[in-house]
Formats: C-alpha cells, sequence, structure tokens
C-alpha cells in the first residue's frame, strides 16, 4: 500500500503527531479459503474465526516503530476487510509495542455459514456447489510521529509493517497462536513532501540606486566606472521551521531577467532597452558572480529561521564604448530552492 502526502507547516515540526485520514487499502488479491473440513460439519455450521497481527518494526520514539530517520509510526491493524472495500466497519487491532513481543489477536467477526459460503475444499464440503469463502486482510491506520522536520520530500521505502495469521473454528472449539497460518505481509511505501516556505527581503523588492554616474568614467569593457565605489545588495530571508534544521538542503540563485549579455561567462546583466550598459555583482571577497542562475549560494539560518547574504554590485560598459548617456533599468530575480 502507497503513503502519498502533502505536509502542511502545522504538520511539519519536530513531536507533531500526523493522522493520514481514513483507512490504508492494500491491493493484495483476495484469499480463498482451503480447509480440510471434518465430516461432522453440515450445511448449517457456522465458522468463525481470529487474526493475530504483529510488527517486526524496530522500536522509534516511544509507542512508535521506526519507519525512516525522519518519521516514525504508530499501526493499527483490522480483521477480514473483504466486505469493507474502504476499511470501515472492521474490529481493530492496535499494535503498541514495537517489535511485537506477542502477537495481537481479535475475534472476527462471525462468517456466513456453510450453506451459503464455505470454508472448505471441494473434496469435504458439506454442500457441494457453494461459493468459497474469501477473506483479506489489507487494511491498516497509521499515525505518523515527526521526529525531524521535512524539507522537500521524505521517502518511504517499501516496509513490511504488519504480518497477520488467523485461524477458523466452528461449535465448542478455539483458536490459538499456534494453530494460526500465516495470511498476509501488508506492506507500506511512499513519501511525505513539504514545500520550501522563504520570504526574501520580506516580500518586498530590493532596489540598488547607482546614483549619477560620468559616461567618460567607463573605460574598460566589463569593469566598473573609474572611481565607482560597489554599492552594497543585502539580501536577507527568512525561512519556516522545518527550514532552520535542513538549510544545508536549500541554495540561492540570482537570474538576470533580461538575460546576459556574455553568454559565456554569464557576469553582466543586460538592462532593459539598452545594450551598452549592464551590471555586474560581486561577493564581499569581490569575486565575481554569475547572473545566469546557473550558480547557487549556501543558506545559513539562525534558530528563528532568519539569513543574510551580503553581494556588491556595478554598473559596467558591455563593449569598449562609452555608454550613451541617459538612464538605465535591469532586474534580477533572487531565487530560493531545495537542492
Amino acid at each position: 500500500m502507497s503513503l502519498i502526502h502533502d505536509l502542511v507547516a502545522s504538520n511539519n515540526s519536530a513531536g507533531t503527531v500526523f493522522t493520514p485520514s481514513g483507512h490504508l487499502v492494500g491491493n493484495g488479491a483476495a484469499i480463498n479459503a482451503q480447509c480440510d473440513c471434518p465430516g461432522t460439519m453440515s450445511a448449517s455450521t457456522t465458522v468463525m474465526g481470529y487474526v493475530f497481527a504483529s510488527t517486526s518494526l524496530s522500536a522509534g520514539v516511544p509507542g512508535y516503530g521506526y519507519l525512516t530517520d525522519k518519521i516514525d509510526i504508530d499501526i493499527d491493524a483490522y480483521t477480514n476487510a473483504i466486505n469493507s472495500p474502504d476499511g470501515g466497519g472492521l474490529f481493530q487491532i492496535a499494535l503498541n509495542n514495537y517489535p511485537s513481543t506477542s502477537p495481537v489477536s481479535k475475534s472476527e467477526a462471525i462468517t456466513s455459514n456453510e450453506s451459503t459460503e464455505t470454508v472448505c475444499s471441494p473434496t469435504t464440503q458439506p454442500v457441494v456447489g457453494i461459493a468459497v469463502r474469501q477473506f483479506k486482510w489489507n487494511v491498516i491506520a497509521a499515525r505518523l510521529y515527526i521526529k525531524v522536520p521535512i524539507l522537500g520530500q521524505e521517502t518511504i521505502p517499501s516496509t513490511l509493517v504488519v504480518q497477520s495469521s488467523a485461524c477458523l473454528y466452528y461449535g465448542s472449539g478455539m483458536c490459538v497462536y499456534g494453530d494460526a497460518q500465516p495470511v498476509a505481509n501488508v506492506w507500506l511505501s511512499g513519501a511525505l513532501s513539504a514545500p520550501l516556505s522563504c520570504t526574501i527581503n520580506a516580500g518586498s523588492v530590493i532596489e540598488v540606486d547607482f546614483g549619477s554616474l560620468v559616461s567618460t568614467h567607463f573605460r574598460a569593457q566589463g569593469r566598473p566606472p573609474d572611481g565607482f565605489t560597489l554599492k552594497n545588495v543585502d539580501i536577507s530571508f527568512h525561512c519556516d521551521d522545518a527550514a532552520v534544521s535542513n538549510y544545508d538542503k536549500i541554495k540561492l540563485t540570482l537570474t538576470a531577467d533580461q538575460g546576459v549579455s556574455d553568454p559565456g561567462e554569464g557576469l553582466i546583466a543586460k538592462m532593459l532597452g539598452r545594450d551598452d550598459i549592464g551590471v555586474r555583482m560581486y561577493d564581499t571577497n569581490t569575486n565575481n558572480i554569475r547572473l545566469d542562475g546557473s550558480m547557487d549560494f549556501p543558506i545559513i539560518l539562525d534558530a528563528s529561521g532568519n539569513g543574510i547574504i551580503k553581494f556588491q554590485a556595478a554598473p559596467v560598459a558591455t563593449s569598449g564604448n562609452k555608454p550613451t548617456p541617459g538612464k538605465f533599468e535591469g532586474n534580477v530575480t533572487v531565487k530560493m530552492d531545495i537542492r
């Protein structure tokens, strides 16, 4: 069976218990009863049963089994679900110990009598030609314990979570675990997803004003004008709790909206309606910053989810000629993604 779910922020913090709605239902085939029935059974005999459920999951946090590094799980198994496609109306079998020290048992609902559905093999049926009784132990419920907030996606590998055995009896008979036969292994796989939630510069545009410039001070292609002091560009951001413990998975990129005038290097952002002037950016050590979206910067967040990256910017000529006097404007998009 599969569990695919998108977590909201309120369910994505350490110590939170998340309960998927409804039951989890597997797609396994029905099991046909094939009992070697004694001659004392008749068409009016009513057959009852017991189901025993256990789990081999290792211990996680108290009351839960280990599922992944970030998720533990508490499971309820159920009785025969052949007539309950959605898992409703079944008897619950709570598995509270991980791994199970002994199987947990539950009496099944009384089956139909042998005149309507038989549990006997064709050679021992009290009434020949009656439909064979079918069973399904393919329903569980789960509660997930979030140990570490998830950023992006946490994959649940195919994991054996429940093992069921069953036995049938009639009249004054009874079942014990030693009489039961294995009938179902329930495997769970899937993924929990949690989108990255970050706000850059409190949601406002970062504006950089280069002031008045003298065109004759632009003396070389791709270099700031003589005497120009690089402008500080501080990019601040805030991310939600899940990102605080996973900030190594977050990257920040810069992409010039109008493209770059030097595609091979990607260092000069184009301006709107102009091809003679552009903008370059640098880190605090004056190292070049690519503005074509191909360069990512590691993010560091404090305990409150706040962080900042400091850059510097300068206008540059895009050729060996001096830029034409006049205003220039361009845009660079700051983007945060999961690596």
